[in-house]
């Protein structure tokens, strides 16, 4: 109405932070640089994307050993591709307080307003965050239209065997860089390349590791739930570690030859890998948490009769079934992985303490968070962060 908006009381308002813009600034640099980046997975794409938009004189090479970039972005979420997460970041990521910084500086909002520009837009379902499309190919298929774009030169199928002091070696050739980041990921899902190998290089070259573990993965148990093999439940899932509750969830799991599934098992797997030295560890479960007093022979107004079954059978208590774990399943299972190169080595900006112009972002790293997009804000945080602190180099200019 004239220069006045009238805006209806019943309108659904932005949920983006409207402060939450991305300065992106061009530095006209007075002397290119070689950068190389080591995996192109979601977070060595996107750093290589952001170096190059900010320094376009800058030569920005990828490395990966798949025949085609983003391989593991295509499985995210089911195939959906849940990106962020616009929830509560405490409690969800190891070693948080070295996370958080970082992740705010690039948050969901950050997330949602590029992606935007891409060409990705978005939707909600409660925190999670998706593509519109519901498909994990419309980000990957965005983020190679800008890669083209970039023109950004891309080196497939070809494996790392080492570095030197400037120097990238690779199972087809040596190349030289000024700048080298490391984003080739852990050893999760080693059936899209990610299989590890990196750390032995990591290691000749005195780098302090935490152990590589599966996480985010299904759990094996001591007891035998062969009997109820695929079987889904909702239910209220407690981590118990040495008589203590460590974590408590609901969700749905599924009962597989062995052992535990589900979204809710899966971060229960994240939060027994923060659990050192730990004698005992189960997992209970109550079955119906939000009714009263349930007669065994009623079980099976409220579970799958031959759930019920196997509780009556095995007197079990519905709001109190104890299953003692016995390991994680393998990397294969596994979404990401628990362990990596320690936080000790790399500083507030994720360069080395150990060598010059030498970097981490991502999986590689030991940090990761339990199931909601957490672990890809981190790929994309930490990807940002680089870019925006390794390359301060020439006069600045700001994009308009």
């Amino acid at each position: 109405m004239g220069k006045t908006w009238i805006i209806p009381k019943d309108a659904i308002q932005p949920t983006i932070n409207k402060e939450a813009y991305i300065e992106d600034k061009i530095y006209q640099d007075e002397k290119s640089q070689t950068v190389l980046i080591v995996g192109g997975g979601i977070s060595g794409v996107f750093a290589a994307i952001r170096i190059k938009e900010k320094h376009p004189s800058f030569k920005v090479s990828i490395f990966e050993k798949n025949n085609k970039l983003l391989r593991k972005i295509y499985a995210t979420g089911n195939g959906r591709c849940n990106f962020a997460n616009q929830g509560i970041l405490t409690k969800k990521y190891t070693n948080e307080d070295f996370v958080l910084p970082i992740i705010q500086e690039f948050s969901y909002a950050h997330i949602v307003r590029y992606f935007d520009k891409l060409g990705i837009k978005y939707k909600s379902v409660n925190d999670l965050l998706y593509p519109m499309s519901d498909s994990a190919e419309t980000v990957a298929l965005m983020l190679n239209k800008k890669v083209e774009e970039l023109k950004l030169e891309i080196h497939l199928e070809e494996s790392v065997i080492d570095y030197t002091a400037g120097h990238l070696i690779t199972n087809k050739g040596m190349y030289h860089y000024d700048h080298l980041i490391i984003a080739a990921g852990g050893k999760a899902a080693p059936q899209f390349g990610s299989d590890g190998s990196i750390f032995n290089i990591l290691i000749k070259h005195g780098y302090s590791l935490v152990e590589a573990r599966p996480s985010l993965c299904p759990i094996k148990v001591k007891e035998n739930v062969n009997l109820i093999e695929g079987i889904r439940a909702k239910a209220r899932v407690s981590l118990i570690v040495d008589g203590k509750q460590k974590h408590i969830e609901d969700g749905e799991l599924l009962f597989k030859k062995n052992g535990l599934s589900g979204i809710v098992i899966f971060n229960i797997s994240h939060f027994i890998n923060a659990e050192k030295n730990s004698k005992l560890v189960q997992i209970c479960i109550d079955f119906a948490p939000d009714c009263g007093k349930i007669e065994k022979d009623q079980y099976v107004q409220y579970l799958h009769p031959r759930l019920a079954s196997y509780l009556v059978r095995n007197n079990l208590d519905i709001h109190r079934t104890v299953y003692t774990f016995k390991g994680l399943f393998d990397f294969l299972n596994a979404q990401v992985t628990s362990g990596g190169v320690s936080i000790n080595e790399v500083n507030s900006n994720l360069s080395s303490f150990r060598e010059n112009k030498v970097c981490f972002i991502g999986e590689v790293i030991d940090v990761d968070g339990v199931c909601g997009g957490f672990n890809i804000m981190w790929a994309l945080a930490s990807a940002e962060k680089v870019s925006n602190n390794l390359f301060a180099y020439g006069k600045e200019s700001t994009r308009t």
